[in-house]
């Protein structure tokens, strides 16, 4: 199975394959394949993995006062609007928040069921995910700092991201040395850090962003989510999985094309719309998986 093998945890997985395979990749491409390739992945698996939040709440104990059976999704798409409302009125603190949510998101998908019931545990999820868009942010500052100065018209110096970096990865080693400390752990993370920081280099912005996105992130969630909500992970699961999903995919994808198409949107506020619009879906997104992670479903 797809997603099985890329959580597969040795030292050199088919995860690792296929960032090795980018950073090649990066080294030949132009920007545009680059840039159409993590587009199509983030549209597809990237959009996919949190298409089934509803379901992923109807197997656990959350409760609602209200008995109304749209009550989930109305309160699912109020936080969706009001995560595009923060970004229209205070894109400053909208992206801040994005941000801070996404680092402590992407760790904690990261490391999922590897360092369950440690103390400080959250703290080392945000770290670690703090550690990967600083050094995405970084080694990719010019664009970066172009996409948050048309969102927020703030110019962010480069050593504001050495700094940050150089105290994000002090504190990553001291936490990773206390939580994890086990050497096939070192020799898998250091082998990606490496990978990451070539691709991160050398392709897109948005190319890094999206390869880390789909394979280290919505591949591994895909897998966790199915097992949720199924309590298995063959086949027939994924194909539920896929088909419960689909109906929520499109309509993620019909408000995004919706915008491009339909709204006068200079051709330079594209990538500040997309990152705009996958931030407005994480939120609820985020909020949803860290409640999966710490609470069994219901059978």
């Amino acid at each position: 199975m797809l997603t099985i093998s890329f959580t597969n945890q040795k030292y050199f997985s088919i995860s690792h394959l296929v960032s090795l395979i980018s950073v090649i990749f990066s080294f030949y491409a132009p920007e545009t394949y680059q840039n159409a390739i993590a587009c199509l992945g983030i549209l597809s698996f990237g959009i996919l993995h949190g298409a089934n939040d509803l379901k992923i709440i109807g197997k656990n104990n959350w409760k609602f006062k209200s008995n109304y059976r749209l009550f989930p999704f109305v309160l699912y798409m109020g936080v969706v609007v009001l995560g595009i409302a923060v970004f229209y009125f205070i894109p400053g603190v909208a992206l801040l928040s994005f941000v801070l949510v996404s680092c402590y998101h992407f760790g904690e998908q990261h490391w999922e069921g590897r360092l369950k019931h440690r103390k400080g545990v959250q703290l080392f999820y945000f770290s670690y995910g703090a550690f990967i868009f600083l050094m995405l942010f970084t080694l990719q500052y010019k664009d970066t700092v172009g996409v948050i100065f048309q969102i927020t018209s703030l110019q962010l110096p480069f050593i504001f991201f050495q700094i940050s970096l150089l105290i994000v990865s002090l504190a990553l080693i001291v936490q990773f040395i206390i939580q994890v400390g086990f050497k096939s752990e070192l020799v898998r993370e250091f082998l990606l850090m490496g990978l990451l920081s070539i691709l991160f280099y050398r392709g897109t912005l948005l190319f890094g962003f999206g390869l880390y996105f789909v394979v280290w992130h919505s591949f591994p969630s895909l897998r966790s989510q199915v097992h949720y909500i199924y309590g298995t992970l063959d086949r027939k699961s994924f194909i539920h999985y896929f088909k419960s999903a689909l109906l929520y995919w499109v309509m993620a994808l019909l408000g995004l094309f919706g915008a491009y198409f339909f709204l006068d949107i200079p051709s330079d506020q594209y990538l500040p719309l997309f990152f705009s619009f996958l931030a407005a879906i994480t939120f609820p997104h985020a909020i949803v998986m860290e409640r999966m992670f710490s609470i069994p479903p219901i059978e």
